[in-house]
């Protein structure tokens, strides 16, 4: 059986030949012997390397290296146009396959060489070289990935010889060789058809060698990728007697093979479906693939892009430059106005090249990406059209703005002037200096007075605010008595407090100090503060006015039993003209800037306001004011 075995192995290329692990010589068959001019006895226990050329193969790669790879990662590898030196001196180049052997561990043992050329060497044929290397050789065999076969031409294909590495596949030599399984047993079902048909075929022809990739059943149930080298022997009437021949797991190069298709799909999906242009080039800067998008996007028919040479043929000097950075093997970039030297047709694009890269530095060539941003760019002149447009109605507004401050500020002016005379004439009324008045006449000035300083509020609101929106407020710090402040302010309200009977307390604290501060601001804030209050608290009700020193600061709270806010409301009550309801403005009257003007106030004194209230609970303002500026 070990002859048998060699033999098919012998017989399944032209020329084969192995080595053990040190790389010496095991085996080496008459078809090797012819094409070397070396003969076995001579070449069995020598090293392999001392008789390999100092050269390369066609793809770059030496020889050397690819034995190396093939041993260490244990897997088959192709070799083309290999040189090999004869006995005459003359340089031979084959090709083949490198199969790695491996023990009944799986460590590395040696290496089978094959010339994908087939010999005619019989079965049961001597292989050369003397019994001990054909035993070694055999040893390595049955452990690896080669499984050698002999079977008959007859329904199911009989078995007459299988190497014992089957067993990689799960099965027992002894099931094949005793007729329990045929070796059809092991084909999968779905390839067994087309391989009898074409076996079938091939027995009518004068071909010798047989060879199809197909799958087989593992004893698991595993489907594996197996090539089939098979010579059929004829009978001396030229009928089929046997086949003798190999087969190799090629399950891992399928799976590579299908990945590699997949990958290619969907490249190939993705470079006919994007919404980009894309186009490859050569090193010379030749276009030599591009998809329908980018003949679009340019409006070039595609038979006008391939074979474009941007080395040569670009007009554009920026998109020039771009493409030339991809020379220096870096990425370039385009973006702008291309026009086409065929038709003159003006497109916007953006343009990112990227060169291809050899594994040993060299330039390839690239590839290239074209978006169409036509529309991004009328968007962008939209863009700017509309920011123009409002930098123009800013403008205009700004100038509409300081024309309504103006005439607020002339308005109030000219209405403090006539209030002033109101306010003189009606107080020497009320004093009596004019003369006695009867109760009814009292009351009526009253109401002009009430009114008048109403009035005035409103004038020194609005100039305020005018004031404000321009940043010309001007403060006036000095020494101010807190208490002092509050009185002056509690006096300025005593008409409408008088009118609702509301009760009105003060907790002074005597520790209070003076503090630094505008005394015109500070008493128009508590009085715009109080005028809250009273404006809001029922008749009878009551205010608690109180200060007191807290750290480096005077806090001062107005607490009154009015209708309340809702607290979800309070955070907006300091916004400017800022109503809780509309109804409340018809019932108690009011502009929405008096806590607006006091909150600007008290944080130009660096200090804070805050409100606290619950529907139909009162409403509590605080206010903090520092002792000094400087300090606070």
């Amino acid at each position: 059986m070990d002859n048998i075995c060699i033999g098919i192995l012998a017989s399944a290329w032209k020329g084969v030949w192995a080595v053990d692990r040190e790389n010496r010589f095991i085996f080496f068959n008459k078809g090797m012997e012819d094409i070397s001019g070396l003969m076995s006895d001579y070449l069995m226990g020598k090293d392999l390397m001392l008789f390999l050329p100092d050269q390369t193969i066609i793809d770059e790669v030496h020889f050397r290296e690819l034995f190396h790879k093939a041993r260490e990662e244990l897997t088959p590898v192709n070799y083309s146009l290999l040189p090999i030196i004869n006995s005459k001196g003359e340089l031979m180049e084959q090709s083949g396959q490198l199969l790695p052997l491996l023990d009944e561990d799986g460590s590395y043992t040696g290496m089978v060489g094959t010339v994908e050329y087939f010999s005619t060497k019989k079965i049961g044929a001597s292989a050369g070289g003397d019994g001990s290397s054909e035993r070694k050789l055999d040893v390595i065999y049955r452990n690896s990935p080669v499984i050698a076969f002999l079977w008959k031409p007859l329904p199911g294909w009989p078995v007459v010889f299988v190497s014992e590495n089957i067993s990689r596949f799960g099965y027992h030599a002894e099931e094949f060789t005793s007729g329990k399984m045929l070796y059809s047993d092991m084909v999968y079902p779905e390839d067994l058809s087309g391989l009898t048909s074409e076996i079938s075929d091939f027995e009518k022809l004068e071909n010798l060698y047989f060879t199809r990739e197909y799958r087989i059943v593992t004893r698991y149930g595993e489907v594996k990728w197996v090539t089939e080298r098979s010579m059929l022997a004829r009978d001396e009437r030229g009928g089929p007697s046997y086949y003798q021949g190999i087969i190799i797991d090629i399950t891992h190069l399928k799976e590579m093979e299908y990945a590699l298709k997949e990958s290619e799909e969907k490249y190939r999906l993705i470079f006919e479906n994007s919404p980009l242009g894309i186009f490859n080039f050569g090193k010379d800067g030749t276009v030599t693939h591009c998809n329908d998008k980018i003949a679009d996007i340019l409006g070039i028919p595609k038979e006008q892009i391939l074979g474009f040479n941007m080395n040569t043929s670009l007009r554009d000097e920026k998109m020039k430059a771009a493409f030339k950075e991809v020379l220096l093997l870096r990425q370039g970039h385009f973006e702008g106005e291309y026009r086409s030297r065929e038709n003159g047709k003006a497109a916007f694009i953006k343009v990112d090249y990227s060169p291809n890269i050899s594994g040993d530095g060299t330039l390839l060539g690239g590839v290239g990406i074209v978006e169409d941003i036509r529309e991004r760019k009328q968007a962008e002149e939209k863009l700017r059209e509309y920011a123009d447009e409002l930098s123009k109605m800013n403008k205009e507004l700004q100038s509409v703005d300081r024309m309504k401050s103006e005439l607020l500020s002339n308005v109030s002016h000219e209405l403090r002037t006539p209030l002033t005379s109101i306010k003189g004439y009606s107080d020497l009324l009320m004093e009596g200096t004019l003369g006695e008045m009867n109760y009814q006449q009292l009351k009526a000035v009253n109401t002009v007075i009430r009114n008048t300083e109403r009035l005035r509020r409103l004038v020194d609101s609005l100039l305020y605010v005018s004031m404000a929106e321009v940043e010309n407020i001007k403060y006036d710090f000095s020494k101010i008595d807190v208490l002092e402040v509050i009185d002056n302010a509690v006096t300025d309200m005593t008409i409408p407090v008088t009118e609702k009977k509301i009760d009105v307390l003060l907790h002074v604290q005597e520790d209070v100090p003076q503090i630094e501060a505008d005394a015109k601001k500070i008493a128009d804030m508590l009085t715009n503060v109080l005028d809250n209050a009273v404006k809001f608290t029922p008749s009878m009700g009551k205010i608690s006015i109180s200060a007191r020193k807290e750290g480096e600061m005077v806090h001062i709270s107005v607490e009154d039993t009015g209708i309340g806010i809702p607290s979800e409301l309070v955070p907006h009550l300091f916004q400017k003209f800022y109503q809780i309801d509309p109804s409340i403005r018809r019932k108690y009257g009011g502009t929405g800037l008096g806590l607006f003007i006091s909150r600007n106030i008290v944080e130009a004194h660096k200090g804070k306001i805050w409100i606290e209230s619950e529907d139909s609970q009162g409403t509590t303002v605080h206010i903090l004011l520092p002792v000094q500026q400087g300090g606070a």
